[in-house]
């Protein structure tokens, strides 16, 4: 039996422990030595960058929250004053020097991912999100062969028609004096290819009168989205186990994210359900061409890779990041053509020279020297992703001049820097497709283009994309012709790195008239 004494004797230990000053001034001790290890003696003290960023995880936020997206012209900032290596943040570092490009993305060294940036959309089953480089590995080599470029020729006619049926669209807006928005059309399309490539069957998102802005503005806001997410990833579970009419009563441009979920589930569990039953030819009837369902589905992948929400996660960052990036680069492209007379002239010279009847294809378009360069220059100008990309060599340190970068350190590198490094593009602002017509030149030059990124987390839909461009930018600038309408240059700078780049907040976007 315990003497009362003792037990008087504890309680009073316990009270003396939690008296406010105690948990004050354990707290304040717990912070001066989290600041000490983390100014002096993390590996990473060495690195050059300011103290804050060093300090806390706060720096960074406060420019991308409080100041809409800012924090890669901090990091461009940084590199002015600190060099071409700085620390970003606690446990990050940031290198400016496109010639260390292809040793951070290797295609050859284990590369893993930064794991905080994996989790802002949710999507943690997917390709994109995982972290490990030998489980990215497996993921991909089953799905390669669908985006390989063989594959996507075969489907030429498909993406040709939604060409055909964008200019259709488009037409109607002919001499009505009604502005287009040209991202709402270009982003349809977009949707319609990639959505038909790889379920079978697209959204039709072309048919819509309006070219569903919504759309367009819910891709968009999903990616401002992951700035917030982040840093605070519990707010997905907040929001998967709200119910989506409450969701869309907040925000009613979550019903087309919804819908899609729905659909890329229902075509699944039809896949599935129907290829149990019958086999897998017999499904493949259905569709008008093989899905991607169907290739990871019949693919080596374990059991457990082949799950109805791993495929529907997969399935919507394709569709997502294909649809937005692609659109983009359509709109902006058309924009610096639009504003530049004389180079439109001269790509619209180049086509009639080598396609009089209009009849060209898919590999006649790859081999036109000014399109091709004009398709070059608006990638580097729309950037693909223009936020930052870690990777993290795990298993052995990197070298970096005169630094030894520790082994499991994330260090990112950003496309903003690669194609505004004023020694490799020459005024690197402004809209040049003449750089890349000297198949030297161009061949140094698309080392340093980053679009795509590189290494062996290049963006799988590379091939559709630049596809998609070829066979569309071609048609529809020989067969309308546009008025920019109250829209300038600032209408296509980078004003915000929100993972994907955007332009001043009040931009109405790329507008025009079709005459």
């Amino acid at each position: 039996m315990v003497h009362p004494s003792v037990l008087v004797e504890d309680r009073g230990m316990f009270q003396f422990l939690f008296q406010p000053w105690i948990i004050a001034l354990a707290g304040a001790g717990y912070l001066i030595s989290l600041a000490v290890y983390r100014l002096w003696l993390s590996p990473l003290a060495k690195f050059p960058g300011p103290k804050l960023a060093a300090l806390t995880l706060w720096y960074e936020l406060y420019y991308d929250i409080y100041c809409e997206g800012q924090y890669t012209f901090q990091i461009i900032r940084m590199h002015e004053k600190y060099g071409p290596i700085v620390r970003i943040s606690p446990w990050e570092l940031h290198i400016s020097d496109p010639d260390y490009y292809e040793v951070l993305y290797s295609r050859d060294s284990p590369r893993n991912k930064y794991e905080y940036y994996t989790r802002q959309f949710g999507l943690t089953k997917t390709a994109m999100a995982t972290v490990d480089h030998y489980h990215h590995r497996l993921l991909r080599s089953n799905m390669n062969p669908y985006f390989a470029m063989t594959r996507i020729r075969k489907l030429e006619p498909l993406i040709q028609g939604l060409v055909d049926k964008l200019c259709d669209r488009l037409r109607e807006f002919k001499g009505t004096g009604t502005p287009v928005a040209l991202q709402y059309p270009f982003t349809c399309f977009a949707t319609d290819v990639v959505t038909d490539y790889t379920m079978g069957a697209g959204f039709h998102y072309l048919d819509e009168p309006d070219f569903v802005p919504r759309w367009s503005r819910t891709l968009s806001g999903v990616a401002k989205s992951g700035v917030y997410i982040k840093p605070f990833p519990w707010l997905i579970k907040v929001f998967n186990a709200l119910p989506e009419s409450w969701l869309s009563w907040l925000n009613p441009e979550m019903d087309l994210t919804f819908h899609f979920q729905r659909r890329c589930r229902e075509v699944i569990a039809s896949i599935m359900e129907e290829q149990n039953a019958n086999g897998y030819d017999k499904v493949k009837s259905q569709f008008s061409h093989p899905t991607f369902f169907h290739d990871v589905l019949n693919s080596n992948l374990p059991p457990e890779e082949k799950s109805p929400e791993r495929l529907w996660q997969e399935v919507q960052v394709v569709v997502g990041a294909g649809a937005e990036t692609t659109g983009k680069a359509l709109t902006w492209t058309m924009f610096y053509l639009l504003h530049s007379p004389d180079k439109l002239q001269k790509l619209r010279e180049e086509l009639n020279q080598l396609d009089p009847d209009r009849t060209a294809t898919l590999l006649d378009f790859e081999k036109m020297p000014y399109l091709t360069s004009v398709i070059l220059e608006g990638l580097r100008l729309s950037y693909g992703l223009s936020t930052r990309l870690q990777r993290v060599a795990p298993d052995r340190a990197l070298q970096f001049r005169e630094w030894s970068i520790p082994a499991g350190t994330p260090v990112g590198m950003s496309s903003t820097l690669m194609h505004h490094d004023e020694r490799i593009f020459p005024d690197s602002h402004k809209f040049i497709p003449e750089r890349w017509l000297d198949l030297e030149q161009r061949k140094h030059l698309e080392k340093y283009m980053v679009a795509f990124t590189k290494g062996s987390r290049q963006c799988i839909g590379m091939n559709l994309a630049r596809s998609e461009i070829l066979l569309a930018l071609p048609k529809v600038l020989r067969e309308l012709d546009f008025e920019l309408y109250e829209t300038t240059l600032e209408d296509v700078t980078l004003a915000h790195d929100m993972f994907l780049p955007f332009p001043k907040m009040d931009s109405k976007g790329v507008r025009v008239l079709i005459k």
